[in-house]
């Protein structure tokens, strides 16, 4: 016999009390005469103590329930069923996490880090299932608990030594919050499956530099009974400084490429030099204090290079010390303009556009007249056509660029010009008249969901009140199914015609429409002074440069690229479509008949990677993530604030704690089975019944014979 809560045998104590009260009585203090009082015959008072007790049955009954209480809040059981936990089989659950990313690649970091799991696997009690996994920007199970469930818990820890000692870091960002909510939920996966819950662990292996992403962590509630033990690598020197690209806008004028240089706060170097991969590159020297950083200028490019890689000098680790440049070179659009106006007429349309076009960094537009387009030629298909006042010879050029699925945008100044550029593009039946403006006319109605408009949609950019229009087209007998009702389900018979924008008189101010396999703007009115004031307009360059994006389906890629991100595709005019593509590696190696319907994935170094589609080859830098030269390694008390229950090394006395915890819960478990403390309750029940039976029949003997009443107290 033993007890779960031995502390409770003080209770026993409370059985004194029937003892005393049955020895002591108290009796009336003080003494008043009352005159009622005269005729009765006096009784001596009552003693106020006595030395024997009367009633020894009772008082044993009372002291026994108050003992046999005390006895149950003790929780006994028989201890004979209860056997010592053996270490041998105690099986724990084990989760070694892995860091792999780009900041492993520190000299002596991945060399001390897989030294101190062998040294620790060596030491774990034979029957602890161990499980491997590995996270940079991805989680990977490298040898979960499902494989290892078969096999025997020694087999499948030299499975893990095998598989441990294949493991290499990669070039890819940390993702830490992400690994750690996985690897816990492999974990309770693998408690589910068991009869009994085991002891289970995880060993965060890492350099726990500072750039790791730990968002995941701040909104999940980590378990309480799943410690985490760091396993933290050291490299050999603490100097770490990083280089990266600051991105450019390429819609500005000043495409100069400017880089950040990035110094650890525990380095102990500050001077640098950067220079380009090349024997006859000239050198920049660098000063960044610990802990800062410096967005300069680099040496300037060599003559005759586009891109090439910029080093940075004088680090100790030179895993972050390169990026690699693409320049941007600018693309070339074909425009063809189809009116009478001269490039140097004030007053006419086109002398907007050739100024709008020839000031883009981004593109390289060539404004040509349709004598100058060769429509048998692939290689001169136009981007966009403008008509503002076509005549019949370009028909052959229009309807064969509308064939190819290309945009023709109409801004014509006269309704005659309008309703025969309508015509031109295969459309009939548009009846077209000048409206009567008072004044003038805006813009009252936008649909920014359309592609044309959807940069238009946010605050900044959205007003369009300050647009003035003097005069403008009514366009009659339109099949206008707008964003709404198409939205509400309603049908329509023919060719849809959507409309962009609307004056603020209701008429339609840019319709579309589909022709062939091509797309149809009709503008209601021109950009020119006499019909309004748009080409002035800080919304006429967004407007028309989105056309021509618009036009060609062609979007400009953002730089920035980092190592394990998918690539798109280069994208094509609709004409050039293909389903396949080819890719070109940093190291030289070419993957061809490569599907374009999915982004590209091999981006697994830095470096240049080159893509090609038919009628279109890119170039694209890929770089290391700028998290990754943050080096300076995360403290304790910060992983505790993410909510994690870190644990530190094991002490020698561990092994005996987790015995003695073991034991108890034991112990526990046989109480719960045995429940011997209801049977008490039981016998304190039963004697308190007989305690009072015997006081009642006690008391009635005593009242008969005259005696005294017996003591209740």
């Amino acid at each position: 016999m033993t007890w779960l809560y031995s502390l409770y045998w003080l209770g026993a104590l409370a059985a004194a009390g029937p003892v005393l009260f049955h020895m002591w009585r108290r009796m009336p203090r003080g003494e008043r005469q009352f005159s009622t009082l005269m005729f009765l015959t006096p009784s001596p008072p009552r003693i106020t103590s006595r030395s024997r007790i009367e009633h020894w049955l009772l008082m044993l009954l009372r002291a026994a329930a108050l003992g046999l209480l005390a006895f149950a809040f003790t929780r006994p059981l028989w201890r004979a069923a209860v056997t010592e936990p053996d270490e041998a089989t105690n099986e724990q659950l084990l989760a070694i996490l892995v860091d792999t990313s780009a900041s492993m690649r520190r000299e002596g970091v991945w060399t001390d880090l897989i030294q101190q799991i062998d040294e620790r696997l060596a030491k774990l009690p034979p029957q602890t299932k161990v499980a491997l996994y590995r996270f940079d920007q991805t989680f990977v199970p490298v040898a979960d608990f499902k494989e290892l469930k078969s096999m025997e818990a020694s087999a499948g820890r030299e499975l893990v030594r095998a598989r441990l000692k294949d493991l290499k870091p990669t070039w890819e960002s940390t993702r830490l919050g992400e690994a750690l909510i996985r690897t816990a939920t492999s974990l309770q996966e693998a408690q589910t499956e068991r009869a009994k819950q085991a002891p289970q662990r995880i060993w965060l292996a890492s350099d726990l530099q500072s750039g790791s992403e730990t968002v995941a962590l701040q909104g999940y509630e980590w378990p309480d009974d799943l410690p985490v033990e760091l396993i933290v690598a050291h490299p050999k020197s603490p100097s770490n400084a990083g280089l990266q690209v600051v991105e450019r806008n390429p819609e500005s004028a000043d495409q100069v490429l400017r880089v950040r240089v990035t110094n650890a706060a525990d380095s102990v170097k500050e001077k640098f030099t950067l220079k380009w991969g090349l024997d006859d590159s000239p050198e920049v020297s660098v000063y960044v204090p610990p802990g800062q950083s410096r967005i300069l200028l680099p040496p300037k490019l060599p003559a005759g290079l586009v891109s090439s890689v910029l080093q940075l000098a004088g680090d100790d680790d030179d895993f972050d010390n390169r990026v690699y440049v693409a320049e941007s070179v600018p693309e070339t659009r074909l425009v063809i303009y189809c009116g009478p106006e001269s490039a140097n007429d004030t007053d006419g349309a086109r002398f907007y556009l050739d100024r709008l076009f020839a000031a883009s960094h981004r593109f390289k537009i060539e404004l040509r007249e349709p004598s100058q387009a060769n429509i048998a030629s692939a290689d001169s298909q136009p981007s966009l056509i403008v008509l503002t006042a076509p005549d019949a010879d370009v028909q052959p050029l229009v309807r064969n660029h509308l064939s190819n699925g290309g945009t023709v945008l109409i801004a014509s100044a006269t309704p005659e010009a309008t309703a025969a550029s309508l015509a031109l593009c295969g459309r009939e039946g548009i009846s077209v008249s000048e409206a009567t403006v008072s004044k003038y006319a805006m813009l009252g109605e936008i649909d920014y969901e359309d592609p044309v408009f959807a940069p238009f949609a946010e605050s900044q950019f959205s007003d369009f009140t300050g647009v003035r229009f003097w005069k403008h087209r009514k366009l009659e007998g339109l099949n206008v199914v707008d964003s709404k009702s198409e939205k509400a389900g309603v049908d329509s018979t023919g060719d849809a015609d959507r409309v962009l924008a609307r004056f603020d008189d209701g008429d339609p101010a840019i319709v579309e429409f589909s022709s062939q396999r091509g797309t149809v703007i009709v503008f209601a009115a021109g950009w020119q002074p006499a019909d309004s004031q748009f080409a002035r307009s800080s919304k006429f360059p967004m407007l028309m440069f989105r056309l021509l994006e618009h036009s060609t389906k062609l979007t400009p890629r953002t730089e920035g690229q980092v190592v394990g991100s998918a690539l798109a595709w280069p994208t094509t005019s609709r004409a050039e479509t293909s389903a396949t593509g080819m890719a070109r590696l940093p190291d030289g190696a070419e993957l061809s008949s490569l599907p374009t319907d999915a982004p590209f994935h091999a981006t697994s170094t830095p470096g240049l990677y080159q893509l090609s589609v038919p009628g279109r080859t890119e170039q694209i830098a890929v770089n290391l993530a700028a998290e990754e030269s943050r080096t300076n390694p995360l403290t304790l008390e910060q992983l505790e604030s993410f909510g994690l229950k870190m644990k530190g090394r094991e002490r020698s006395d561990d092994p005996q704690r987790q015995r003695q915890r073991q034991r108890q819960l034991q112990l526990v478990e046989l109480e719960q089975s045995q429940k011997l403390w209801q049977l008490i309750l039981v016998a304190v029940i039963a004697v308190l019944l007989l305690e009072t039976f015997l006081t009642g029949w006690f008391a009635s003997k005593q009242n008969t014979e005259g005696s005294q009443p017996l003591p209740v107290g």
